[in-house]
């Protein structure tokens, strides 16, 4: 049995990862929660918050199931406490990324992300409540990408089993760097991709705006989206128009600026970390 310790364990991660470890075999959890309401939540799925001291002192690992805007208090206050051997695992690269997290030798540390259920892989899925599965709540294929920020191969392994059965089920787990993580979360997903949706949701509203019914717009555009992204993302043998081509050249000049990758330069990712995980 495997001792794993869920911090946050009240939270919305914290209970997606509860939900699907008390189905599974080979696990003894503990639970911290100091929230009322997060306990309350937590007695919903039938299990009650532990003492920190012993929870901490139990765990083999501790999954940092916590927000960013916490995680440099919470972990000033925990890793201290944890037993030599122990393994942290992180959620998200930005703590890690921004050095908020005290380092200790004879601690182990990893961090893990979700992809989320990928557009494609989504389509294929058997069942309709699947194929709406976009978050990754246990019914969509997703993968993961796993990164070693310190600590032993023989540890990662084991945490590397606990984050695919957290978030079954997985299609893949890839191993990337803390630093290649942060590339692709805040910069590539938040950053870009949310960036440029953002945009588009808000042409959307001006082109109803303008007068075109809301369903009509709505309908074309989701279209749109669609071919969209299987003509560039080369999903299709099939190219697009010359005045496709030409609308898509001139909206980079009109809708970023030129140097709109600098978002991926060390100094930029490392920027957006310290500012998601500086706290309240």
């Amino acid at each position: 049995m495997t001792r794993v310790t869920i911090l946050g364990a009240g939270g919305n991660m914290g209970r997606r990862i509860t939900r699907a470890l008390l189905v599974r075999d080979g696990y003894q959890l503990r639970f911290v929660e100091p929230s009322p309401e997060g306990q309350e939540r937590m007695a919903e799925l039938g299990v009650s918050a532990t003492d920190p001291g012993e929870a901490l002192a139990a765990a083999e690992i501790v999954v940092f199931a916590i927000n960013d805007s916490i995680v440099k208090d919470v972990a000033a206050d925990v890793v201290p406490r944890l037993q030599r051997g122990t393994s942290m695992l992180f959620l998200d690269p930005a703590a890690l990324a921004a050095d908020r997290i005290p380092r200790r030798e004879d601690v182990n540390c990893y961090v893990v992300h979700p992809t989320h259920p990928p557009l494609y892989s989504l389509l294929e899925e058997e069942s309709a409540e699947a194929r709406r599965d976009f978050w990754g709540g246990g019914l969509a294929r997703q993968a993961l990408v796993f990164a070693i920020a310190w600590g032993s191969e023989a540890r990662a392994e084991q945490a590397e089993r606990l984050a695919i059965d957290m978030f079954a089920p997985i299609s893949a787990s890839h191993r990337i760097s803390v630093e290649q993580m942060a590339l692709l979360e805040p910069a590539l997903s938040e950053t870009l991709t949310n960036g440029c949706i953002s945009l588009i949701h808000d042409g959307m509203e001006r082109v109803i705006a303008a007068g075109v019914p809301a369903e009509a717009t709505y309908d074309f555009l989701m279209g749109h989206i669609q071919i969209g992204l299987a003509l560039i993302f080369e999903k299709l043998d099939w190219k697009l128009s010359e005045g496709a081509q030409l609308a898509l050249q001139e909206s980079k000049q009109a809708l970023f600026r030129e140097d709109w990758y600098r978002i991926f330069d060390n100094e930029a990712v490392l920027a957006s970390v310290r500012r998601i995980t500086e706290g309240r």
